[in-house]
């Protein structure tokens, strides 16, 4: 029962020289930082020695059931019961995350794992999943490259209005549609200057930040990184975003839909998307470029056969929310169906080339909103892939022109419930995440469904021709 002496005194070594550096940095403090079931950081404020330490710290199995909105899904196994008294596990820090974080003057940060008490690695952990399936490629003598873009809205915050959910009423931080522009006003260049000093300080590249098409509406991009380091920065750059925004007044929304209306006039991007960018590499070349042949190499295929297969499946993954569904129109850039194509951006995978091919050919996966968890979604690209690879998958034609009419891939579901039922049905996210976690995901996502079918009137409806809900605003403007 518990840890080994032996784990616990290397553990112990591994820590001793992490906690003198940051302790030499000026640190006193620690932010533990535990990933939800939704990629969330939660966690909490310990002194350096206590936050490092190589036994962890007790946490709640109910972290990996939230639903939105903070509450939890009592009726998920791992959560226990009241018989059972509701069991903790224990999070470990990963020493290799531990940082300075020098906005904060005093206090450090470290990402989590979760281990129950016995020993052994929480097998439904998203952050476990991940580094398990890149380990799986590192068998194959492969690595992953990802780079994920994130669209948000910024608004101004009024206490007012949001106590009272009112975050529609909510005034959006700039004036203006227009993308990519250094005039929209109030200018955004101090915001986006801290929010990279700070990602850069924290060793999280950031490539891009810009405006997008849309009133407040924003878009920042990373550099390529491992998959686990991907969603590790991602992760970490929404919560820092966050307590930045808070600092100024501010509040970002990354929900995927936030002011869509079927039928109004068109007055932006009214959609969130989280576009990722992915190839594989072997040693330092990019494994996707066949340089004989000047296009997509045979082992990419195979990549795009098995992420297209396993697209509807792992559906309710890449659109985790009520509110993911209303960000469906390919017309719009939100894929409809499991299609690909060269440069073509209404297809699921965009192949893209680039100026310089042999470095930068990689897919663009379009369907993930900005809402998703990226442990998830980055494991269940690699884990396609991986199906790809093994089975010498072939993928369908490349999308042309329309992609609906030309009917080369499987259509993607519509709905929150259709999605949650193919994924629990499905022989492959069972054999790639394994029946104890499909079935928990599954009841996490039914209850979310119940709950906004218990709280909103015709939900199906709503979703289809309504504006976003009062109850899809409390729930995932801060938790999406």
């Amino acid at each position: 029962m518990g840890f080994s002496k032996a784990e616990l005194a290397r553990r112990a070594d591994e820590a001793r020289p992490v906690i003198e550096r940051l302790a030499n940095a000026g640190c006193r403090f620690v932010q533990m930082e535990m990933p939800d079931i939704n990629g969330q950081l939660r966690g909490k404020l310990l002194p350096l020695a206590n936050g490092l330490s190589p036994s962890g710290i007790g946490i709640g199995t109910v972290i990996l059931t939230f639903k939105g909105g903070g509450g939890m899904c009592f009726s998920a196994p791992l959560c226990g019961t009241p018989q059972t008294g509701y069991p903790k596990m224990v999070a470990i820090p990963d020493f290799s995350t531990a940082i300075a974080l020098p906005w904060k003057r005093d206090v450090a940060a470290v990402l989590c794992d979760y281990y129950m008490e016995d020993g052994s690695l929480c097998a439904l952990s998203p952050r476990h999943m991940l580094r398990m399936a890149e380990a799986e490629l590192a068998k194959l003598d492969y690595s992953s490259r990802m780079a994920l873009e994130y669209e948000l809205y910024i608004v101004h915050e009024n206490d007012e209005l949001m106590r009272q959910g009112k975050f529609a009423d909510l005034q959006s931080f700039q004036r203006g549609l227009d993308v990519w522009s250094l005039s929209k006003a109030p200018s955004f260049e101090d915001l986006a200057k801290e929010f990279m000093t700070r990602c850069e300080a924290a060793g999280i590249p950031i490539e891009t930040f810009h405006t997008e098409f849309g009133h407040g509406m924003f878009e920042y991009s990373f550099e390529p990184q491992g998959g686990l380091k991907a969603a590790d920065d991602s992760a970490r750059a929404k919560l820092y975003m966050r307590q930045l925004c808070a600092e100024r007044g501010l509040a970002p929304c990354y929900m995927a839909a936030k002011f869509f209306s079927r039928g109004e006039a068109f007055s932006g991007n009214t959609y969130s998307g989280c576009h990722h960018n992915f190839s594989l590499a072997r040693r330092s070349e990019n494994a996707f470029w066949d340089d004989s042949a000047q296009d997509l190499s045979r082992i990419a295929h195979q990549a795009a056969a098995g992420i297209l297969e396993t697209m509807p499946a792992f559906n309710i993954i890449y659109r985790p929310w009520v509110n993911s569904y209303r960000r469906i129109d390919y017309h719009l850039g939100a894929p409809e169906n499991a299609s690909w194509g060269k440069e073509h951006h209404f297809a699921a995978i965009r192949v893209v080339h680039g100026s310089a091919p042999a470095k930068l050919t990689r897919f663009e996966h379009r369907v993930p909103g900005a809402d998703v968890n990226p442990y998830l979604s980055i494991a269940s690209i690699l884990k396609g892939t991986l199906r790809g690879i093994r089975g010498n998958l072939s993928p369908p034609p490349f999308a042309t022109g329309d992609v609906l009419e030309e009917k080369n891939g499987a259509r993607l579901a519509r709905s929150m419930p259709e999605a949650i039922e193919l994924f629990r049905k499905s022989p492959a996210a069972a054999e790639e995440f394994g029946a104890a976690f499909v079935e928990h995901l599954a009841i996490v996502k039914e209850e979310e469904w119940k709950d906004f079918a218990t709280a909103v009137a015709s939900p199906e409806a709503a979703l289809g021709k309504g504006p976003v809900t009062d109850w899809e605003f409390a729930r995932y403007f801060n938790f999406a």
